[in-house]
C-alpha cells in the first residue's frame, strides 16, 4: 500500500504582454504537469491541452515510470498528427514537464519528465533542487560553459528550444526518480515564472507559504509583479502521508 500522496494546485495566468494563454496545466490524484505551447494562430494553446489529456489518458493506462514517459511519447505523436492533418497549425508544438507518483515493487517514488524548458523543482530541507533538463539553446551555452545560469535567464535567444513536443514524429524526454519524504515540496513551471524570478525569490515563497494554492498564487503574482511578459503558470505539490 502506498505511504504517500500528493496534495497540489495549480494556477496559470496570460502575463502583461501576451494577448491569449498557450499554457495548459494538470493536477489529478497522482499526476501533474505543465505545458507551454508555440505555434501561430490558435497552434500552442491545441498543442498544449492535446499533450496534457494524452499523457494523462496514457499515464492512467500504465501508471508506473516507464508508463510516464511513454505517456510523453504518445502526448509526441497525437501532436504531431494533429498538425499533419491540420495544416493551418504546421509548426505547432509544446513544453511539458510531469511528476506522478509511482509505486514499483512496493516502494513510493516520484517519476519526473519533462521536454523543452518547462521544469520541475524540488524544495527539501529549505534548498531548492531542479529535477528537469531544459532542452534550449542558451541550457546547452550553460552546460558548455559559455554561460552562468543568471546570464542565461536574460539572454535574447533563451527562448530559443532544442526540443519540443510535437514538432517531430518522435521525441525521447527527460526521465529521473526521486525518493518522496513527508515535507518534500514541488515545483512545476513553464519558463514565464523563472525568467521573471530568481531561485532565491522562488525558494522564499515556497518555504513560506504553506498551502499549495496560495504558494501557486503568490509565485504567479510575483511574476507578473517582475514583468510578466510571457504566460505564467505554476503548480505546487507537496508529498504528504497518507
Amino acid at each position: 500500500m502506498s505511504q504517500y500522496q500528493l496534495r497540489h494546485a495549480g494556477v496559470t495566468d496570460t502575463g502583461n504582454v501576451r494577448a491569449v494563454n498557450q499554457d495548459w496545466l494538470l493536477t489529478e490524484g497522482d499526476l501533474a504537469a505543465v505545458a507551454d505551447g508555440m505555434g501561430g494562430r490558435s497552434g500552442g494553446e491545441v498543442a498544449s491541452r492535446l499533450a496534457v489529456d494524452t499523457l494523462r489518458e496514457a499515464f492512467a493506462a500504465d501508471p508506473t515510470a516507464t508508463g510516464l514517459a511513454e505517456a510523453v511519447r504518445r502526448a509526441n505523436a497525437a501532436v504531431w498528427a494533429h498538425a499533419e492533418a491540420h495544416p493551418d497549425l504546421a509548426g505547432m508544438g509544446t513544453t511539458i514537464a510531469a511528476v506522478a507518483r509511482v509505486s514499483e515493487g512496493g516502494d513510493d517514488r516520484l517519476a519526473v519528465v519533462n521536454v523543452g524548458d518547462s521544469r520541475a523543482y524540488l524544495l527539501q530541507d529549505g534548498r531548492l533542487t531542479r529535477l528537469t533538463a531544459d532542452h534550449s539553446l542558451v541550457a546547452d551555452l550553460v552546460r558548455a560553459g559559455a554561460l552562468s545560469e543568471d546570464e542565461a535567464r536574460t539572454h535574447p535567444e533563451r527562448h530559443v528550444l532544442t526540443l519540443a513536443v510535437g514538432v517531430g514524429p518522435d521525441v525521447e524526454p527527460h526521465t529521473v526518480e526521486a525518493v518522496p519524504t513527508p515535507g518534500d515540496r514541488l515545483l512545476l513551471c513553464s519558463d514565464g515564472l523563472f525568467n521573471e524570478l530568481p531561485d532565491d525569490e522562488i525558494t522564499a515563497v515556497l518555504a513560506a507559504v504553506a498551502d499549495p494554492a496560495e504558494a501557486a498564487t503568490r509565485l504567479v503574482e510575483r511574476a507578473n509583479e517582475a514583468g510578466g511578459h510571457d504566460n505564467i503558470t505554476a503548480v505546487v505539490l507537496d508529498v504528504v502521508t497518507r
